[in-house]
């Protein structure tokens, strides 16, 4: 995979246990995800990485409850980092 020389590497600390298999893989891919769910996955996509994006999640970094996870109601959350293509 080549990466754009400006490309940066954004973390989040709080992105939801249940989205974490779609964004690796893509909506299309989950079919266990609510119209709501794809909805919420794509808005954050698309302000986040609109042309797309690495990532790797740290599994040791998690919050076994998140009043704020990224998007979505209250929820397990991972350190997820991303990096813009």
């Amino acid at each position: 995979m080549l990466i754009n020389k400006n490309s940066k590497t954004l973390i989040w600390d709080n992105i939801p246990e249940w989205a974490i298999y779609s964004l690796e893989y893509g909506i299309e891919e989950d079919l266990f995800l609510t119209d709501e769910d794809k909805k919420l996955i794509t808005k954050f996509i698309g302000e986040n990485f609109p042309n797309g994006y690495a990532m790797s999640v740290d599994w040791e970094s998690y919050k076994e409850f998140d009043r704020f996870p990224a998007f979505g109601k209250p929820c397990k959350t991972y350190t997820v980092r991303f990096c813009n293509l």
